[in-house]
């Protein structure tokens, strides 16, 4: 897998977990503190995010950041 692939799957995997999680962007941006525009970017596989936001989101999340990098029914979802 490339790089890029691995950000749009990443991406793809924060989008799938959000909305299990019934939430929007902008509640989520609250509860991580993570930027919404940077959370759409990320979701579109259009940004190389630091791995701080991923623990940030995972937690506002309640899930392993895991979840979000690898493919997420590897470790099922919360």
């Amino acid at each position: 897998m490339t790089a890029k692939e691995a950000l749009r799957r990443s991406g793809e995997n924060l989008k799938v977990i959000r909305e299990h999680k019934n939430y929007s962007v902008e509640a989520l941006a609250v509860l991580s503190g993570v930027n919404p525009e940077m959370i759409i970017a990320m979701e579109a596989g259009n940004f190389d995010f630091q791995i701080i936001s991923v623990y940030e989101l995972a937690a506002a999340l309640n899930v392993d950041f895991r979840q979000i990098l690898v493919d997420s029914m590897a470790y099922g979802r919360n």
